[in-house]
């Protein structure tokens, strides 16, 4: 009886012990798919151990390769970004030319963007970043995530723009018109056609008739005509100007 006993705790623990992992793998292919069940899983570190394993057995093949871009998107789906953003970097520096290079660089920007804070008073230090990887994705006419990468790197200028105009307007409304002014041209400079142009045309005139530059004011009055001639913002400047 208490053979029996044994014998049926013994048969327990292993039905329930799983092999190790990739013990049974005959091939690449094979231990991709084991890797990849662990990720299907939401098991995203256990994935990652497998896929490491995998590489070092594997070394070279392409599911090799592809294990390298599926450790980075588990690192991503973790919202790990910053983790993430290193992992795609590292795979980009190693194969250039690698067939699903595009999505490497998005996925790279999308990390970056993931990382930075909607909140416009809080540190952007990523967003240029994010705006690196986008433009490269973009610049593949092949790539299938153009216009998505597009968006978002809208979506990361806009965030910019906002920062420095939010960080303009700070200084306007403190009345110190010499600091707030490099912020509304850089708006206008480096962020046009994003939604913050006329207002921060508007202020920056205004900054400078703060200071009793005129003449400034007027030069801003005639890119007004130019581009925004229907402006509410060109008609008050042009009051303040009178």
């Amino acid at each position: 009886m208490k053979k029996k006993s044994i014998l049926l705790i013994v048969m327990i623990i292993a039905a329930c012990t799983k092999p190790p992992m990739l013990s049974t793998a005959k091939n690449a292919q094979e231990a991709y798919t084991e890797c990849h069940e662990y990720t299907e899983a939401n098991s995203y570190e256990k994935a990652n151990q497998c896929f490491e394993l995998l590489k070092s057995r594997f070394a070279g093949t392409t599911e090799a390769i592809e294990a390298e871009i599926e450790i980075a998107d588990n690192y991503f789906r973790q919202k790990d970004y910053l983790v993430a953003a290193e992992a795609y970097k590292g795979f980009a520096k190693l194969h250039p030319a690698y067939n699903k290079i595009d999505y490497v660089y998005y996925r790279t920007g999308q990390s970056y963007l993931k990382e930075s804070p909607k909140s416009i008073d809080r540190d952007q230090q990523y967003l240029d970043d994010a705006i690196h990887y986008f433009t490269l994705t973009m610049n593949d006419p092949a790539s299938e995530h153009r216009e998505i990468a597009r968006e978002k790197w809208i979506e990361s200028r806009k965030r910019l723009a906002a920062r420095s105009f939010y960080i303009g307007r700070h200084y306007f409304r403190s009345e110190e018109y010499k600091a707030a002014i490099p912020r509304f041209e850089e708006v206008v400079r480096q962020y046009p056609y994003l939604g913050f142009d006329e207002e921060a045309l508007y202020l920056l005139g205004r900054s400078y008739l703060k200071l009793g530059n005129k003449e400034k004011c007027q030069e801003i009055l005639l890119v007004f005509e130019q581009h925004y001639p229907k402006s509410r913002f060109r008609k008050k400047l042009a009051r303040r100007l009178s």
